[in-house]
């Protein structure tokens, strides 16, 4: 019997393909480029071109591989609905009918073939129930997450004040800004109360009412990311739950998600 692949092996053979390669290509054509130049072969005005071929070499990497992982993907995943979006958080394609999505090399037997895999998102994902969740999960605020950032933000203080004593005043800003970061994390740092409960009946927050399953859309688990700092959510309907801080993993949330919600329809149907 063929082996299904999962989600996640997908899209770690899709960031092979998708983003380390390309980057490969782009820096590789850059730092050439300045190495040329070191060595006198090309002039200093090459560089900025190195750049934009660079960069466009990038893409065309990423136009040729983009539906030979779909096709391969699409094929041997059964969760498909999942993969897609997951695919597009993570910023290996783009959602469809996009701009970005026309730039992708599509030979006419890659358009049949994908065609033909449009009748698998007509199915449903499948999930199991894991027995190794509990009938209820209960997340708090994490002691250590929260003590590490309050290290951080009296370091900022430390620095702000230095910088203050020198009369350095827009450094000095750090110490502002490490005032409101330590008055946040003390806050929270007392705080001993639930922020989230997940069970087979629906989700909770603070504060807030339990929201039923059936009452619960778009539910998912996923990272935004700016610049280089990434940050992990929660989101449904139209709630927006940082997790970062939460003593929940973001694969321990993702599995949560799906095992509450089949035992919600199990109980229900």
């Amino acid at each position: 019997m063929e082996k299904i692949v999962t989600v996640n092996e997908a899209l770690q053979k899709g960031k092979i393909r998708l983003v380390h390669l390309p980057m490969l290509i782009i820096f590789g054509i850059i730092i050439l480029s300045f190495i040329l130049n070191a060595k006198e072969i090309i002039p200093g005005w090459v560089i900025p071109i190195g750049f934009i071929i660079g960069f466009l070499c990038g893409w065309l990497t990423w136009s040729y591989f983009v539906n030979k992982w779909k096709i391969w993907a699409f094929e041997n995943v059964r969760n498909v609905h999942e993969l897609k979006q997951k695919a597009i958080d993570q910023r290996l394609i783009w959602e469809s009918d996009s701009w970005f999505e026309k730039t992708e090399f599509k030979t006419l037997q890659q358009k049949t073939k994908l065609k033909s895999l449009e009748k698998k998102f007509l199915e449903k994902d499948i999930y199991k129930d894991d027995l190794s969740v509990p009938k209820q999960t209960i997340i708090y605020y994490s002691k250590t997450s929260l003590i590490f950032v309050l290290i951080i933000s009296l370091g900022m203080i430390c620095i702000g004040l230095y910088f203050l004593w020198n009369g350095d005043y827009v450094p000095s800003l750090l110490f502002f800004f490490g005032l409101y970061l330590t008055y946040d994390q003390i806050k929270k740092l007392r705080d001993n109360e639930p922020q989230v409960i997940i069970n087979d009946k629906g989700i909770k927050l603070k504060n807030e009412k339990l929201i039923p399953w059936n009452r619960i859309h778009n539910d998912k688990v996923f990272t935004k990311t700016s610049g280089k700092s990434s940050t992990n959510y929660l989101a449904f309907n139209n709630e927006l739950v940082d997790i970062g801080e939460l003593t929940i993993k973001f694969d321990e949330l993702e599995n949560l998600l799906h095992v509450y919600r089949v035992r919600f329809e199990k109980n229900n149907s």
